[in-house]
């Protein structure tokens, strides 16, 4: 008797685990947190994501915008949720750069979060107003030059990449300007437009229709090589100038205790979406390109960056404005 309830024990808990892995997902909405504002880059970028998730899952997929710390209030909002797989979050380098800036941040997402899969490399660029006498990086900086610590530089917010490309740009080229950080990068290009800021160095996504609208001046690409987006902006490498390389990504994240069986049918949707050509089209005319990595290495990714990243604060004193 002791051994056949032993058998019919054995064979529930396997039923159980068999019907873990193959549970029906999503079984309602899925609410997709965008740790930005609505407009900037990451809002479009989550919104074509919630187009494509949509459309395979047949189900509605809100877009949640919750701006604030440069993504670490919506990477809170993201640890908190239930663990279900029905909330997820679009994580980047910014949150593991204000992260090492922050001395009590609100979350940790390489201990508090699960990684489903890196998604996007995007790249930085930098601007400056339609009508600059700047045709380019170079003289850019010779402005600057001609007269220290006279002009100011905008980001989108202490601790993304724009504020770190900015800093890394004039630290290697010894160049000063002051830092003013805006509640995202829409408030800081209307200041550049107006000429009451020099320049940004921005990613591509929040961007790219101002440029190609010519409604602001691309000057230099910080990559080691043009991208396809913008053919006719020059790297840093082109310019002569130091390897200053800010290469951002994103992907997706979840709950920590989502499971594991979530989490893989989740990835295989993302992995759809980046190789269907339709989607990638639109992700490339942000500047986005797709490079999906499966969660283990998208784990490894965000390890690497928060240990990068509190290194890097560490020794430069990189500070919040």
């Amino acid at each position: 008797m002791r051994a056949l309830l032993a058998l019919f024990v054995g064979a529930a808990c396997a039923a159980a685990q068999a019907q873990d892995s193959t549970q029906v997902y999503p079984t309602r909405n899925l609410r997709l947190i965008v740790p930005f504002n609505a407009g900037a880059g990451p809002d479009a970028t989550g919104r074509q994501l919630a187009q494509g998730l949509s459309e395979r899952t047949k189900r509605n997929v809100i877009v949640d915008n919750r701006a604030g710390a440069s993504g670490l209030i919506g990477m809170a909002e993201l640890a908190r949720a239930n663990a279900d797989g029905h909330t997820i979050g679009l994580v980047s380098l910014s949150q593991t750069v204000i992260q090492a800036m922050t001395p009590n941040p609100p979350v940790n997402v390489a201990r508090d979060l699960a990684p489903v899969a890196h998604l996007f490399r995007q790249y930085t660029i930098l601007i400056t107003r339609p009508d600059s006498p700047a045709r380019n990086a170079r003289e850019l900086l010779q402005l600057i030059r001609d007269k220290p610590s006279a002009y100011a530089y905008a980001s989108g917010g202490n601790g993304t990449p724009a504020h770190l490309a900015g800093e890394l740009f004039l630290r290697m080229n010894k160049g000063q300007a002051r830092h003013i950080p805006y509640k995202g990068m829409t408030s800081a290009v209307t200041d550049i437009i107006r000429g009451d800021v020099l320049f940004a160095c921005s990613v591509t996504a929040n961007v790219a229709t101002l440029i190609h609208g010519g409604r602001i001046k691309a000057l230099g690409l910080l990559a080691p090589k043009r991208i396809a987006a913008f053919p006719d902006v020059p790297s840093f490498a082109e310019l002569g100038l130091p390897d200053v390389d800010v290469t951002s990504w994103s992907g997706i994240a979840v709950p920590l205790a989502t499971p594991i069986s979530v989490r893989r049918q989740l990835a295989v949707m993302l992995r759809e979406i980046t190789d269907d050509p339709v989607h990638a089209k639109s992700f490339a005319a942000l500047g986005l390109d797709t490079a999906y990595l499966p969660m283990e290495a998208f784990g490894a990714v965000i390890q690497f960056e928060v240990a990068r990243w509190a290194k890097f604060v560490k020794e430069t004193g990189l500070r919040i404005d």
